[in-house]
């Protein structure tokens, strides 16, 4: 028996259970400790399950923040979370899974759905995921971005799993595919910060992708994060710090990346002056609503020249090649480019808008009934 055990609470209710990880993690930097990792998927199974009080689940959650959770703290949660989730298995080779922050961007353009359509109609099958209006950013998420290009973002698992199969695309509301996690957007806004949730939602993995692409805010997260994206089933991760500290990379400026393969981590800066890009102004980075976005995004995906293409381009190399469809950035860059002037990226936005208007119309047929 170890000494943690030795302190737990002979009340084995989940009220005293989650008391007893509270006092472990929060007694301050000398005192705390790290849970282990099935610690913490019980103290997640107990919050999901909404088995304690609120004041327990945003203790928890706060104190935790203020910590830093460890990578085993970090699989533990993700553990429960996915284990209450709603996982799908597309027949697909390589599917890549892009990890964008829930709360959005508020300051900048999401660059992030355009870049991915073009990624996917140059050969990578693609899966996005968010929710609505999600704090504590509250900013523009890619849902919406999506749902104003006219994609379906409010499908279920099995719908999502045949777009992926279909159309090479697909997205997961959180809403449909994790419930009970959905079901603590009060308690996740009451806290006011984000919490261990906002990170396992870009990592958790939920259709078996082979590939992941995410944004890193902070970069002494890094190491944590890594430790515990490695054992959601990846073979080829990528982490890039990007606009806003989203996965996006800008073209004004180097980024930081860190991309992880073959058990072997290698750090470089993403210098988009080597590929001859035309850099995208302060303004013209400038973000917008959801429409502005989504009416930038078509443009692009029309064939407009400018500095959005490039910085679209750009994005777009970097996710096929992290899905292997390219040796490098630089040939990623050029097939993105060439899914643009071929006309194929258009067709793939049409292609998933006449998905989502026959979903719609058997939605409101099965109504009717």
């Amino acid at each position: 028996m170890s000494s943690y055990d030795k302190d737990r609470p002979a009340d084995d209710t989940p009220y005293e259970r989650m008391r007893f990880y509270i006092r472990e993690v929060g007694q301050g930097p000398k005192a705390c400790r790290d849970l282990t990792r099935e610690e913490a998927r019980d103290a997640m199974e107990m919050i999901l399950r909404q088995e304690v009080t609120r004041a327990q689940m945003g203790g928890f959650l706060l104190v935790e923040r203020f910590k830093g959770e460890s990578a085993e703290e970090l699989l533990g949660f993700a553990d429960a979370i996915r284990a209450h989730a709603h996982q799908i298995a597309p027949r697909v080779d390589g599917l890549l899974d892009i990890g964008s922050p829930y709360d959005g961007r508020k300051r900048s353009l999401v660059v992030s759905p355009a870049a991915s359509i073009v990624a996917c109609a140059a050969g990578v099958p693609v899966v996005m995921h968010g929710e609505r209006e999600m704090g504590p950013k509250r900013g523009i998420p890619v849902g919406d971005v999506l749902g104003a290009l006219g994609v379906d973002v409010d499908a279920g698992p099995e719908e999502v799993r045949r777009s992926i199969e279909e159309d090479g695309f697909g997205y997961m509301r959180s809403a449909r595919f994790v419930p009970n996690l959905y079901a603590l957007k009060e308690v996740r806004e009451e806290i006011a910060l984000r919490s261990n949730i906002h990170t396992i939602e870009k990592l958790y993995n939920l259709a078996g992708a082979s590939y992941s692409l995410i944004g890193l805010t902070h970069l002494p997260y890094m190491e944590k994060m890594l430790g515990a994206v490695k054992e959601m089933g990846f073979r080829r991760i990528m982490l890039v710090q990007g606009i806003e500290g989203n996965e996006d990379a800008p073209t004004s400026r180097p980024c930081r990346v860190f991309e992880w393969s073959g058990g072997e981590m290698r750090e470089f800066r993403l210098n988009p002056q080597e590929y001859d890009l035309v850099p995208a102004s302060q303004e013209e980075m400038a973000g917008g609503d959801a429409a502005y976005n989504a009416d930038v995004s078509v443009r692009v995906l029309e064939g407009t020249p400018g500095p959005h293409r490039d910085l679209v381009c750009l994005n777009a190399g970097l996710r096929i090649y992290l899905a292997e469809r390219a040796a490098d950035i630089g040939e990623g860059i050029t097939k993105a480019r060439a899914a643009i002037d071929s006309g194929a990226a258009r067709e793939k936005l049409e292609a998933l808008r006449k998905r989502a208007g026959t979903q719609r119309r058997l939605t409101l047929a099965d109504g009717a009934r």
